[in-house]
């Protein structure tokens, strides 16, 4: 007899998460209240798809951050599944530990959280196994000791894992796996969690980390969501895996080019006309201008951040430009500018890496001042 189980993964929500890079206004809030709508989509999405379950891999919420009103609303939003059951693994953000939310809240019915003392869940209806990993900390440079799991090949075998696969680290691991390890365990269905970015490369094997359903910075752009998973057994185990966009906001770096640009108004023009390519009341920019500076141009970064962010959700601007000078010429004067260019690029020649581009500012900096009597430093 054919059998058959859907489910949602996600992982890594970060509920109240304290998004310090906007500082403790109006932005922070707001980005705290897009989890919420994420994550109310997520269970929109469970309820729509019909799932027999909702895996979360850890992450759900930040403990030290958290708000009572927070778990209240959340426990609602489950009850929402009705008898859907939800699958959780606490991860390094939310762990186990003995203040927990997990361990203190009375939760519904449907939730089950597998912890280091009891890593199983089996649902007898639909003959399902659930087997966690997770954290008992906020930090394990290895894995928990706990019960091994009780694979039976006639039913479906998961596994919530919360940690890092395959990667070498120097310092501070999480978790830490090899594949051969993981798929060794016999599992139909590994759901990963901890890193924000999406990864199904070994999906052949029953693995996939879905990432962060909303991302949290500019390290973290791209697409990000959740998984629908089915998984089938007859006389073999068969997958299918959709990935299913959640966000509601994306994080934008665009590096802009100001070569032949003649004045500020024009600037302001050609930034005008590149952000209209976005939703700029919703996401989040941060714009690196780059190329040479025409001796008509100066950029004022706070000036701009402040004609640009009534806008804008958000929007941040980096000043990377040089002025347009011609080195080689300079450098021929007798003069003390032509002292002054010949030594910088003398020593710039003879430097690598960070200190050959403060060296630069430095030179491009000087030749300002020289020249103008001033200089415009950006913040």
């Amino acid at each position: 007899m054919k059998k058959r189980v859907s489910f949602i993964h996600c992982a890594d929500i970060h509920l109240d998460a304290p998004f310090t890079i906007f500082g403790k206004g109006n932005l922070s809030d707001e980005r705290r209240k897009d989890l919420k709508k994420t994550f109310e989509k997520i269970i929109d999405l469970a309820l729509e798809e019909n799932v027999d379950f909702l895996l979360i891999a850890g992450d759900l919420y930040e403990h030290e951050y958290v708000a009572r009103g927070t778990i209240r609303w959340l426990n609602d939003q489950f009850k929402r599944l009705g008898n859907t059951s939800v699958i959780i693994v606490p991860g390094n953000h939310d762990p186990y530990v003995k203040n927990s939310w997990y361990r203190s809240y009375r939760w519904n019915d449907n939730v089950h959280i597998l912890t280091t003392e009891n890593p199983e869940y089996l649902d007898e209806n639909l003959d399902v196994y659930f087997y966690g990993i997770g954290f008992d900390s906020f930090h394990q440079d290895s894995l928990p000791v706990q019960k091994p799991p009780q694979i039976l090949p006639q039913r479906f075998n998961i596994c919530l894992f919360h940690g890092t696969l395959d990667m070498q680290f120097t310092q501070s691991p999480y978790n830490p796996v090899t594949l051969n390890y993981l798929t060794g365990l016999g599992f139909d269905y590994y759901a990963l969690g901890h890193f924000h970015s999406r990864n199904e490369e070994l999906f052949e094997k029953g693995i996939i980390n879905p990432g962060s359903p909303e991302p949290f910075g500019f390290d973290e752009q791209g697409e990000h969501g959740v998984y629908l998973v089915e998984l089938a057994k007859d006389e073999g185990l068969k997958r299918e895996c959709t990935f299913i966009k959640t966000q509601y906001r994306a994080y934008y770096e665009i590096d802009f080019n100001i070569d032949n640009i003649e004045d500020y108004h024009e600037l302001s023009e050609k930034l005008t006309e590149t952000l209209s390519l976005y939703d700029c009341q919703r996401d989040i920019f941060k714009i690196n201008l780059t190329g040479w500076l025409n001796s008509d141009l100066h950029i004022d970064v706070k000036t701009l951040t402040q004609q640009f962010e009534n806008t804008c959700f958000s929007i941040q601007f980096n000043d990377y430009t040089r002025p347009m000078y011609d080195l080689e010429e300079l450098a021929k004067e007798k003069t003390l500018t032509g002292v002054f260019v010949r030594k910088m690029k003398e020593r710039m020649e003879n430097a690598e890496g960070e200190e050959k581009q403060i060296l630069e500012k430095a030179l491009y900096l000087g030749l300002e001042a020289l020249f103008e009597g001033t200089v415009h430093i950006s913040e």
